[in-house]
């Protein structure tokens, strides 16, 4: 039997500013995600990658990591999608794998991965903590209570983050929120995470090009460099009154294509 292939079907409405500082009104607007820098126990390391609600201050993940890969942020981001489902935003800082400084749009494998969802890349601006200040002073509260606190290696110190993330959670009321717990004031999101799409199917008078290995496309017979971080994505061209295509990746247009000189131009450049 042939497998049926999973298609997303995308409305493109939004523009690919990947650097908005958008606020969360409500819960999963936006995530939160980071690694909060490192400590050894008994010898082992000690890194642990955090993703918060903002809205609601809900802990998503305190999970100690032994990569920083994309495939190892990726696994850990796909249980918390199955988990909570779908957020509208995650925001990151400029670090990798979330960012990729000397790329278009700074897009990385795992920031398009996410678009391909239809969740948005918003980034911190370079050298701006403060941006990300909520998730930062949690780091601060998990360095004073967990940090260096607990001997007998990561496995002692997972169930420890375990352990502070269900009081911090469900136990200790937050003054932000009306001395209410996280946990009284998250929902998971109605946008359900059921794994990932084989591709994503554009609307009528869209043109759908996949992208190869090497980052570019062809299009009437003109090959046009990209990205690598497209790759295998399923992008779509929109012709416009000019000469110029918008490029879109699922909902997101993220700049434009000339097929004339075979340039892309970044939105982040228009």
């Amino acid at each position: 039997m042939t497998k049926k292939r999973k298609v997303r079907t995308t409305v493109p409405v939004h523009p690919g500013v990947l650097r908005k500082y958008i606020q969360a009104e409500e819960t999963n607007d936006v995530w939160a995600l980071d690694f909060n820098g490192w400590w050894r126990s008994s010898g082992e390391l000690c890194e642990p990658f955090t993703m918060r609600d903002l809205a609601s201050r809900f802990m998503l993940e305190t999970r100690l990591m032994q990569s920083k890969s994309t495939q190892a942020v990726k696994a850990v981001m796909q249980e918390a999608f199955y988990r909570h489902g779908l957020p509208r935003v995650i925001r990151s800082d400029n670090g990798t794998p979330f960012c990729a400084s000397n790329g278009a749009l700074t897009l990385t494998k795992l920031s398009a991965w996410w678009m391909s969802l239809g969740v948005l890349p918003d980034r911190t601006d370079p050298g701006s903590p403060g941006q990300n200040g909520s998730l930062e002073r949690v780091h601060a509260d998990i360095a004073r209570e967990v940090q260096g606190h607990v001997p007998g290696g990561r496995v002692a110190n997972q169930k420890a983050l375990d352990d502070w993330r269900n009081t911090y959670n469900h136990i200790r009321p937050n003054e932000a929120l009306g001395m209410r717990t996280p946990a009284e004031v998250y929902q998971p999101s109605p946008r359900k995470y059921t794994g990932d799409h084989d591709e994503l199917a554009y609307p009528a008078g869209y043109h759908p090009r996949k992208v190869f290995e090497t980052g570019d496309i062809s299009y009437r017979g003109v090959r046009i460099m990209l990205t690598t971080a497209l790759s295998s994505h399923v992008v779509g061209l929109k012709e416009t009154d000019g000469d110029l295509l918008e490029l879109y990746l699922g909902e997101f247009m993220i700049g434009l294509v000339d097929p004339q000189t075979a340039c892309f131009l970044p939105s982040e450049n228009l």
